[in-house]
């Protein structure tokens, strides 16, 4: 279904002509230099294609005549390729191989090139009279070596490969490479020609540079009925070029349509042309807002969409209700991809609509929902937000795998939130000894969904009589007495205790209000804050009043519900700090 789904994304890409999808048998390539040739084959200039990026020079993407996949073997690609086949020189130090890649690519010309074109004429000109070594001398070539590079007929616009006669040779070329093993094709179901072996994917993050396959068999281990390689998964020549060429395109630098999330890359597509295809990447990581920076007038206006939407959604309503123009009715895919060696796995598949994909991200967004820390945290925190939370030292390359897959699996389907979330998100708590807003929004969502708690409050709740969510509450107040009394100590009770007191409560209270006792004697003696001691006593016996006991051990789901009433509470000690102000 995944690969008919991205077939079928192509057929509906190549009938668009904005957008640049490559017809069969060519595919996009990094080229970085033309080979600017005059009519007799000798070289007039060396024609640089790399485009500025930041700092740097890339090589420009254009299309050519479809790349060879290229293992260990030589294989020239037409009318195009690497100095090692296109000069028969490169920088690795194996100059018997590169004379056979060149061989291989004069050869492959010979054979289909008309030589009445002026182009092709030229162009095997160029490679009969050994005007490659003119190349290799000249004081750019430590730039040259290693590229790829294309041909250009001295004052003729275009490049050879594009010429109407280069096309008639590609097209000879290729229905030589078609003709072998013909069968009935699993994605289009005609007869036609099967792909021995599919065209590699780039793009994903972590696989290898030349590219992956998805449809591989390299070992007779997997192979069946005595069929060799991809043969065992019939998949005609041209259906294999579709797909991977549509993955290829959504997976480009530049796609709207791709976002990865620890070691997986995400793509996403729709059946029919949609506005979302292009902002749905903004539901994982929206912009914020109260951006400093400039931005054009559409971005605001796409900012204001997306928080718009985001809004609809999380307050439960209908996406259509705030964007009349949507279909929420179109069938939309989403496909996570991760590097194994030579070969991509497969980490996720969906295939929904596009109004039940908004839903559950709104309740996602519902769950996360909780009164925020300071006025610029984003009121929707991306999954990375989200996830770097549960890394040590906060750091990216710390994100558990498995974690960021579960999370991102239960915010696109619903599901429950991976058991491991709670646990992950308390041992952070532990070892910092801080409760931040997107940990505790963390916190909420997994007692939201994962247990029978029917209601977390979003924001200070002094009727919620929940044990566990009074002595988070408790425990703020005891650590407000001690900021207030001992001004900058070294070492709190949040720093000591806040753990233990959550685990343990028996054990832990008993001394932290004894303590405390000390603390609110010392404010009374000062008669500025001798209305703080008499408010922060009264809460403290207020709290107390609330339970009878203190029980031994609590468990990790009452330990997720302390750390929000130790957040809520504290919050609420901020926003009276900020009324009398």
């Amino acid at each position: 279904m995944m690969l008919h789904a991205l077939n079928e994304y192509y057929q509906r890409m190549v009938e668009d002509h904005d957008s640049r999808m490559p017809p069969y048998g060519t595919s996009i390539e990094n080229i970085s230099f033309a080979l600017v040739l005059d009519e007799d084959g000798s070289v007039k200039a060396i024609e640089d294609l790399r485009e500025l990026n930041g700092n740097k020079l890339h090589p420009r993407k254009m299309p050519v005549p479809a790349a060879e996949k290229k293992a260990s073997g030589i294989k020239a690609n037409f009318l195009w390729d690497a100095t090692n086949y296109v000069l028969g020189f490169d920088d690795k130090g194996k100059q018997e191989r590169a004379d056979r890649c060149h061989e291989a690519f004069i050869e492959q010309l010979k054979k289909y090139c008309d030589v009445s074109d002026p182009g092709l004429k030229a162009v095997l000109k160029f490679l009969e009279n050994g005007h490659s070594k003119d190349v290799a001398n000249r004081e750019d070539w430590p730039d040259i070596c290693g590229s790829n590079l294309v041909f250009r007929l001295d004052g003729v616009p275009g490049f050879v490969h594009d010429r109407s006669a280069a096309r008639e040779s590609w097209s000879a070329c290729l229905a030589d490479k078609e003709q072998g093993n013909t069968s009935q094709c699993l994605i289009t179901g005609r007869k036609r020609p099967i792909a021995r072996l599919h065209p590699s994917i780039k793009g994903v993050r972590g696989a290898q540079s030349s590219g992956a396959s998805i449809v591989s068999f390299n070992l007779s281990a997997f192979e069946s009925y005595g069929k060799q390689q991809s043969f065992n998964a019939p998949i005609s020549q041209e259906a294999a070029f579709s797909y991977t060429t549509a993955l290829s395109s959504l997976l480009a630098l530049d796609s709207r349509q791709k976002i990865t999330i620890g070691d997986t890359t995400y793509v996403f597509w729709a059946k029919k042309a949609i506005e979302a295809e292009g902002f749905l990447a903004d539901l994982f990581d929206p912009p914020s807002e109260d951006t400093q920076k400039p931005t054009e007038q559409d971005d605001q206006i796409s900012t204001r969409n997306i928080h718009g939407l985001l809004k609809a959604i999380s307050d439960g309503r209908k996406p259509s209700d705030f964007m009349p123009e949507l279909n929420e009715d179109v069938s939309f895919y989403i496909l996570g991809l991760a590097p194994n060696a030579a070969r991509l796995s497969i980490r996720f598949w969906q295939e929904t609509s596009l109004g039940e994909l908004l839903e559950t991200v709104g309740r996602h967004y519902r769950e996360l929902n909780l009164v925020q820390q300071f006025d610029s945290e984003p009121e929707f925190p991306s999954l990375w937000r989200l996830l770097v939370q549960t890394a040590t030292l906060g750091k990216s390359e710390n994100i558990s795998p498995v974690l960021a897959g579960g999370l991102t699996r239960a915010m696109l389907t619903g599901q429950p939130y991976p058991q491991n979330l709670l646990p992950v998100v308390l041992d952070r708590i532990r070892a910092e000894h801080n409760v931040t807003y997107f940990r505790a929004a963390l916190l909420k969502a997994y007692l939201l969904r994962n247990t029978r708690m029917e209601e977390v409050p979003v924001s200070f709740d002094p009727e919620r009589t929940d044990q566990p969510y009074l002595l988070g509450r408790l425990f703020a107040v005891i650590e407000k007495a001690q900021e207030e009394a001992v001004p900058g100590a070294n070492a709190t009770v949040k720093d000591r205790y806040l753990a233990s007191a959550a685990a343990t409560p028996s054990l832990v209270f008993h001394l932290l209000l004894k303590n405390q006792t000390n603390h609110i004697a010392k404010l009374r003696k000062d008669q500025e804050k001798k209305g703080r001691a008499v408010y922060l006593e009264r809460l403290t016996q207020d709290i107390i009043g609330l339970f009878d006991n203190y029980p031994k051990t609590q468990s990790p789901e009452q330990q997720g519900l302390f750390m929000i009433g130790y957040y809520h509470q504290r919050k609420d000690f901020f926003t009276k700090k900020t009324q009398e102000g």
